[in-house]
């Protein structure tokens, strides 16, 4: 098969499922566990990591609504490739804080966590990868 023969409806739905499913997890994310249901487990992490104001849990919801933006821009698909990038970069520091602050704990996350997160940098790439090549929504002929 070479890539004359992709047909481009099918990479653009690839690439509008990959974003969707990773804005939809950053929602998720942002609105459920840092919202509507925090912890007190991720608040002692926030707290552990010392990155935060004015407090941990007002953090979290700070963090829980610049979740749900992101998740939003990346549904809509605004700059796809600056979007993913960044969302790729946060969810990095992300780890590192939530790893470098739990380790060995954050390992066995219940959540999925790295693993999780590899299937994320996969959606990811995906949308890097396919943005250039389909830019919008092929027109059928």
């Amino acid at each position: 098969m070479t890539n004359n023969d992709i047909n481009p409806q099918f990479l653009w739905n690839l690439k509008t499922i990959c974003r969707w499913s990773l804005g939809l997890v950053w929602i998720w994310e942002g609105l459920v566990p840092k919202m509507l249901l925090p912890s007190t487990v991720q608040a002692e992490l926030v707290k552990r990591s010392g990155i935060y104001w004015p407090d941990p849990e007002t953090w979290l919801v700070i963090l829980g609504a610049g979740m749900i933006l992101a998740g939003i821009i990346l549904c809509i698909g605004f700059m796809e490739r600056a979007a993913v990038l960044t969302a790729s970069v946060t969810m990095t520091i992300l780890i590192f804080l939530v790893v470098g602050n739990n380790y060995p704990d954050s390992l066995s996350d219940m959540h999925g966590g790295i693993a999780k997160d590899a299937c994320l940098y996969a959606a990811a790439w995906v949308v890097w990868k396919l943005a250039p090549v389909v830019p919008q929504k092929p027109v059928l002929v």
